[in-house]
C-alpha cells in the first residue's frame, strides 16, 4: 500500500522501525519519522532535514511512544564521499589540486542530483551544515521556530553557496566556509525580532519573482510599518546579527555581501539604492542564491535536484525584471561550469 502524506510517497516496506532513543539530536535530521495510528494512518512527526531538538525525543516519550518508523533519504556513502572532498580542499596546497578537487565536487553534484532521481539533495545539505556551520544552536533553532519556509530556504541558500562559489572560480575552503555562513544567515534580520509573518513572505517571494515590488505589496495591503520597516531593513539587521560573529571569519569583508541582496543594477533596490558600477561579481554572489531558492518550503524527496538545479535555475532565468539584478556574469559561469562537467561526465 503506497501512502501520501504532506507530498512526502511511501510504502510501508520503505520503512524501518526506529527506537525513539536512538535519534541523535542536536543535529538535521536524514529520514522523515512517522507515527501509524491503530486505523494503520501514518503521522508524519519530524520531517528530513528538519533540525532535532531534544525535546523532539522527550516529547514522544511522554507520550509513551518507543519507537517510530523512518524513511531514509540522506546516504551515509555519500556523507562520507563528499566529507572527503571537502576535507582534501581544506588541506591542499597546489592551485592544479585545488582545481582537481573543484571538478570532482561539482562532477559528484552534476551526478548526484541532475543525472539521477533516486538521491536526495539532503546528503549535500548535511555535508555543508556539518563541514561549514558556526553558529549557535539557537540560530538554526529560532529559524525553524519563526519559519520553516525561512529555515529549508537556510539550508538550501547556503549549500548552493558553496556550489556556486567554486562554479565563480572562488576556490579557497575558507572563502567557501564564510560564504556559507553568510547566506545561512541572510534572511535571519527576517525574525530576528519574531515578527515574520506570510504578509511578509508574500513580499519576500513577490520581491523575487519581480524585483522591486516586495515594499509596494506591503504599502497596498496597508500593513503596518514596523512589517515594512522589517522588509526594507532585514539585510541590513542580518549583516548586524552576522558581524557580531566576525571573528569566526577568515575574511569578514565577505559580511558585507550580506547588505547587497537587494540592491538593483540601476539603483532602485533597497536599502542603500546601490547600483550596478557600486558591486563587484563577487559581491552579489548571495543575491544570485537568494533569487535562486523560492520562499516555500523544501519538502526533501528523492530526486528534488531536479527541481533546484533545472526547475529554480529555469524560473530566475525567466524573470520579467532579470535585468534589474547585476548577476549575470554569476549566473553565466553557474550554468556554463556545471554544462561543462554534465559534456564532461557524458563523453568521459
Amino acid at each position: 500500500m503506497e501512502f501520501n502524506v504532506k507530498g512526502i510517497v511511501f510504502s510501508f516496506e520503505d520503512l524501518k522501525e526506529i527506537n525513539l532513543v536512538d535519534i541523535k539530536t542536536d543535529t538535521i535530521s536524514h529520514v522523515h519519522y512517522f507515527h501509524f495510528l491503530p486505523n494503520k494512518k501514518p503521522i508524519l512527526l519530524l520531517r528530513a532535514g528538519d533540525y532535532i531538538e531534544p525535546a523532539f525525543v522527550t516529547k514522544y516519550l511522554d507520550k509513551g511512544l518507543t519507537n517510530v518508523y523512518g524513511l531514509e533519504l540522506v546516504s551515509d556513502e555519500d556523507l562520507a564521499v563528499y566529507k572527503e572532498l571537502w576535507n582534501e580542499l581544506r588541506y591542499a596546497k597546489e592551485h592544479n589540486d585545488v582545481v582537481k578537487i573543484r571538478d570532482e565536487i561539482l562532477s559528484k553534484v552534476v551526478c548526484d542530483f541532475m543525472e539521477r532521481t533516486d538521491k536526495c539533495f539532503l546528503s549535500f545539505v548535511v555535508t555543508a551544515f556539518e563541514e561549514f556551520y558556526f553558529y549557535p544552536n539557537f540560530v538554526i533553532e529560532k529559524l525553524q521556530e519563526e519559519s520553516m519556509t525561512l529555515y529549508t530556504r537556510s539550508l538550501l541558500i547556503s549549500s548552493i553557496s558553496t556550489l556556486v562559489s567554486l562554479c565563480n572560480g572562488l576556490i579557497n575552503y575558507n572563502f567557501i566556509r564564510d560564504i556559507y555562513n553568510c547566506a545561512f544567515a541572510i534572511d535571519y534580520g527576517l525574525v530576528a525580532f519574531g515578527m515574520f509573518n506570510y504578509p511578509l513572505s508574500q513580499a519576500c517571494e513577490t520581491e523575487r519573482r519581480r524585483p522591486g515590488t516586495g515594499i509596494e505589496l506591503l504599502t497596498k495591503q496597508k500593513r503596518p510599518e514596523g512589517e515594512i520597516d522589517t522588509f526594507v531593513h532585514h539585510s541590513e539587521i542580518s549583516y548586524e546579527f552576522i558581524n557580531d560573529y566576525q571573528d569566526q571569519f577568515t575574511y569578514p569583508e565577505v559580511i558585507e555581501f550580506v547588505k547587497f541582496h537587494h540592491e538593483k543594477s540601476d539603483g532602485s533596490g533597497f536599502p542603500n539604492g546601490y547600483c550596478y558600477s557600486a558591486l563587484s561579481d563577487t559581491e552579489v554572489l548571495l543575491m544570485f542564491c537568494d533569487y535562486l531558492i523560492p520562499f516555500e518550503e523544501h519538502i526533501f524527496t528523492n530526486g528534488d535536484g531536479k527541481k533546484i538545479f533545472e526547475d529554480y535555475y529555469s524560473e530566475l532565468c525567466e524573470l520579467e525584471s532579470k535585468y534589474l539584478l547585476p548577476i549575470n556574469r554569476v549566473r553565466s559561469y553557474w550554468a556554463g561550469i556545471l554544462e561543462w562537467i554534465k559534456n564532461k561526465e557524458v563523453s568521459a
